[in-house]
């Protein structure tokens, strides 16, 4: 099963349907990776596992850890991971934030 690329992404732009999923978790990501095409890890983790009232208190090393739980169920589609409010307040600060999870 070839992975779903940036590039795959952007040929079907305007072309075919792109299916996107949330998924916090290896398991989850599992299941869904056979149908989408870009498996979002969304910081909306906070409400849903968390019981927080919005996502401003979602950690960069929550979302970091979920990210890589994500990545081992998802074979196929390509994982999509938002970053926290204040992670990304100028381009230096969110490159270094985005490296962090990417790796």
């Amino acid at each position: 099963m070839k992975k779903i690329s940036i590039q795959t992404i952007k040929k079907k732009k305007n072309k075919q349907l792109i299916t996107c999923l949330t998924s916090y978790s290896k398991p989850v990501a599992e299941i869904i990776d056979k149908y989408c095409d870009i498996i979002l890890v969304g910081d909306s983790v906070g409400m849903v596992l968390y019981g927080m009232k919005n996502t401003k208190k979602v950690t960069l090393s929550t979302m970091i850890e979920h990210a890589k739980s994500v990545k081992l169920g998802a074979k196929k589609s390509l994982v999509v991971v938002d970053m926290p409010i204040n992670t990304y307040y100028n381009r230096h600060i969110a490159y270094k934030n985005a490296k962090k999870i990417i790796e």
